[in-house]
């Protein structure tokens, strides 16, 4: 239990390090982490061989058949209680650095192995098979722990070497107090270009990549990781992965900076849930973009040059993911048009988008 809290209590500390791409330190930590629970881990072992019936008799005793019995269960299913903390731990590790979809099946890995071997051990070696099924399943866990840790090992030693993109500093634009214009989208509505030009007939500033620069410098993570929270790579176990330690850091930053700058004047913003973030700011303009999915197809293959089918699957990946994150910090559904002050097919050209939010606006007065 002490492990567990003590690994649970590093989590900020890993996952920060992780997203601020201080790889050395993350390193570090996970020496430091596997050090002291295989120290502590060790002592333990001793004392459930050595004293097995000092541990026995916290749970009383019924004869000597009972004891002799207890301590062969106890020095038998404990006796590679190390190799499980240090499993545990790995998974606790992974998770902390956003690596959900790694962590979750290592997390139950040595349990289910443990079920499977405790029916299966006792065919061959009678009743005291079921002691012997924790130290096989601890064997095959910490076995497959490890292949999965010298791997990212292996990746963080690629990514420390790695050269960091140059990013110009970006800082959060003076502008005239009025109307805040958020604008969420559909994948190949050509949203940004759509927001980009009510903005600068409005003349105000725009803010789409720029707010992951501006929360990388406030936070001291890095803007790539920031920028790619709400991103499709971690598809299988999206919810897990938003709900990591790391990934609440990178959010809580770049809400911190969505206010901030609606704080500071009129503005466009694009993307990022910033209609939710910033739901009780006062004259604040939520707007929808969406259009059919043909349309939308077409579009991901003129700005990326995908196939047909590679834009399509592309346009769901990328959708699921906003929803998913929309849902995961707001509770509600993404596209309800519920929730926005106006909502544009885009088919109809981006001009003419702007045009119409240009418009909406004005009869609005704000």
């Amino acid at each position: 239990m002490a492990l567990g809290t003590s690994s649970f209590l590093t989590q900020p500390i890993v996952g920060y390090n992780y997203g601020a791409r201080q790889f050395s330190r993350v390193q570090e930590l996970l020496k430091l982490i596997i050090k002291w629970t295989v120290i502590v881990c060790i002592i333990c072992t001793i004392l459930f061989e050595a004293f097995p019936l000092l541990f026995i008799k916290m749970f009383g005793a019924d004869g000597e058949l009972y004891t002799q019995f207890a301590v062969l269960c106890l020095r038998i299913y404990l006796s590679l209680i190390i190799f499980t903390c240090v499993q545990k731990v790995c998974a606790i590790f992974l998770q902390s650095i956003g690596h959900a979809k790694t962590a979750a099946p290592l997390s139950v890995l040595r349990d289910v192995l443990l079920i499977i071997f405790s029916l299966i051990v006792p065919i061959f070696s009678g009743v005291t098979g079921i002691f012997w099924a924790a130290p096989i399943a601890d064997i095959i866990a910490i076995f497959i722990t490890g292949i999965v840790m010298v791997r990212l090992w292996k990746t963080l030693e690629q990514e420390k070497h790695k050269s960091q993109p140059k990013i110009g500093v970006q800082t959060i634009q003076a502008s005239t107090p009025g109307v805040i214009i958020t604008i969420a989208r559909e994948h190949g509505t050509a949203g940004k270009q759509i927001g980009q030009s009510v903005a600068e007939k409005m003349n105000i500033p725009c803010y789409y990549k720029e707010m992951t620069a501006i929360a990388a410098k406030e936070s001291g993570l890095a803007s790539e990781f920031i920028s790619n929270i709400n991103s499709d790579e971690n598809a299988a176990m999206r919810e897990l992965y938003l709900s990591t330690n790391v990934i609440q850091q990178a959010v809580i930053a770049q809400d911190r900076v969505i206010k901030m700058i609606a704080e500071a004047g009129s503005c466009v913003i694009v993307g990022r849930s910033a209609d939710y973030v910033l739901r009780r700011q006062k004259n604040l303009v939520r707007i929808f973009i969406y259009a059919p999915k043909d349309y939308r197809t077409k579009k991901v293959m003129e700005m990326y040059g995908d196939t047909w089918d590679e834009g399509k699957k592309n346009i769901e990946r990328s959708d699921t993911a906003r929803a998913a994150y929309y849902r995961n910090i707001s509770g509600k559904k993404w596209g309800d048009p519920h929730q926005y002050e106006l909502c544009i097919d885009s088919s109809v050209g981006t001009q003419k988008c702007a045009d119409i939010i240009l418009e909406y606006i004005s009869k609005r007065n704000i």
